[in-house]
């Protein structure tokens, strides 16, 4: 699962190793003081070391800096709600390789310069905070070997951060980040752009065109991840990830994703089922780290926690080439499953509905191929309704073969849309049920986006995943029909 422990060879620059002070350093300090000449106050952070950091007194290790939301502190990752050291002790027990874990006070200032220069928390970051941990602890102090992730005000930190100051980190990986397109800025409540953002970036009793401040666009990922910085901002490994029933943040999320792509950024994109909440985190922490561990290792390319193909079971079709659950009769009521598709993707439709099948399920499937090469998707829906006695009817659809979906949607109760374009579309139907899966490296993820918004805008049901993706279609799709398989299919 992990590569091997990273190698902590001390760098010729070496500085001397800072004395450790027993009655304080533990491996988990909360609110270690420190004070701060750039914001002329006390500081506070807190501190989760290595198990084996107090015995092997030579050793270095990376660093990861975890930032904490707004209205949380410090000890926030490891409070009531989120659990950040359980999760890197099992992470720990399964390969994870040692590092040390600092969590920084943030308090409400999306860790960035106030554009009045009143409260400078980025310089103090970068100037102060980085050097005193490298000073304190025996880190490899260098950006090869610093990462930093945060969740929601801490997700932006963990964006802005690095985004400014590319020099000092080699990944990034904000969660479910706490930021908003322009549109939405503009139109938010007058109380929650002066409280969170017109404060801190400018604008403040601004509406609309007023509050996209030159400040704001010096910090805000939309104006920054250009063409122009490509070559500054792909040093940093990206990872973001939001969970499907974020509200508004899964909107900035996903088209800051589409801007990466279109603008030719390397990065990871996730989208899973979740929402703003301390579940959905420590489930990414467990890609998240991981991924920090093989990079600050020297690793070229991350290619997930689970790159293994789903293993594609041998089955009997039918003559006409569907295959039945064992509970689908024909002279009964079932559920037809209609599997659209075109030439090219024959071959990879069959082992899609081998993946589907599920054998002593109580579910009454048929899984009925549509190959749109030989019949319109309408044509194929009157074929086997008049073969089969099909109480609903179900589709999934491939590639573009889905386009064909939005134009008989009426037809179907659920449909599901594997890395495919389904379409322009008009309304949704309170009473259907549509998901769609993709992969972050997929074709169609301009039209995945707007599809998404689309839902949100409408109200329909839906339910939306991205995942790894492979550099070939046939194992993005498998993995994609795992997914379906695994969580939707019933």
């Amino acid at each position: 699962m992990f590569t091997a422990q990273l190698c902590l060879a001390a760098c010729a620059h070496e500085r001397e190793l800072p004395v450790p002070d027993p009655g304080r350093i533990q491996r988990y300090t909360t609110d270690v003081k420190y004070q701060s000449d750039i914001l002329g106050m006390q500081m506070k952070y807190s501190v989760l070391l290595p198990k084996d950091y107090m015995t092997d007194k030579t050793k270095r290790y990376p660093v990861v800096y975890m930032l904490h939301g707004y209205g949380d502190n410090n000890n926030s990752w490891n409070g009531n709600w989120l659990h950040a050291n359980s999760v890197i002790e099992t992470l720990e027990a399964a390969g994870l390789p040692d590092m040390i874990y600092v969590f920084p006070e943030g308090f409400t200032s999306y860790y960035s310069n106030f554009y009045t220069g009143k409260f400078n928390y980025m310089d103090m970051f970068v100037e102060e905070l980085v050097p005193l941990i490298d000073k304190t602890y025996r880190t490899i102090a260098d950006r090869q070997h610093r990462s930093i992730t945060g969740y929601s005000m801490g997700g932006f930190g963990a964006m802005v951060l690095p985004e400014k100051h590319p020099e000092l980190f080699l990944c990034s990986a904000p969660l479910s980040m706490s930021f908003r397109t322009d549109k939405q800025y503009m139109t938010e409540s007058q109380s929650g752009w002066d409280g969170q953002w017109g404060s801190i970036f400018g604008g403040k009793g601004e509406a609309m065109y007023g509050r996209l401040t030159p400040y704001y666009k010096e910090h805000c990922p939309f104006y920054q991840f250009t063409p122009e910085n490509r070559e500054k901002l792909s040093a940093v490994k990206w990872f973001l990830t939001c969970g499907d029933d974020e509200e508004q943040l899964l909107i900035a999320n996903d088209s800051l994703h589409v801007l990466l792509r279109d603008n030719g950024y390397e990065h990871e994109f996730r989208v899973a089922d979740g929402a703003h909440t301390s579940t959905y985190w420590m489930a990414a922490l467990k890609e998240v780290l991981p991924m920090f561990a093989y990079y600050m290792d020297g690793g070229a390319r991350w290619e997930g926690i689970d790159r293994a193909l789903p293993s594609v079971p041998t089955v009997q079709f039918d003559t006409d080439g569907t295959l039945k659950s064992d509970e689908f009769k024909v002279d009964g009521k079932g559920t037809g499953l209609f599997f659209v598709y075109e030439d090219s993707d024959e071959a990879i439709a069959k082992e899609a509905m081998a993946l589907a099948h599920k054998p002593n399920s109580t579910y009454d499937y048929i899984y009925l191929p549509c190959n749109l090469s030989v019949k319109t998707l309408a044509e194929w829906v009157e074929h086997y309704s008049g073969k089969f006695t099909l109480e609903k009817l179900q589709v999934i659809g491939f590639g573009t073969a889905a386009v064909d979906i939005s134009k008989n949607i009426d037809k179907f109760t659920t449909c599901y849309i594997v890395e495919g374009n389904f379409g322009p579309l008009s309304a949704f139907d309170s009473d259907k049920r549509y998901v769609f899966v993709q992969t972050d490296n997929g074709p169609y993820y301009r039209e995945n986006a707007e599809l998404y918004k689309k839902c949100k805008a409408l109200g329909a049901r839906f339910e939306y995943r991205v995942i790894k993706g492979y550099d070939d279609h046939r194992s993005n799709v498998l993995k994609l029909m795992e997914t379906i398989t695994q969580h939707f299919i019933y």
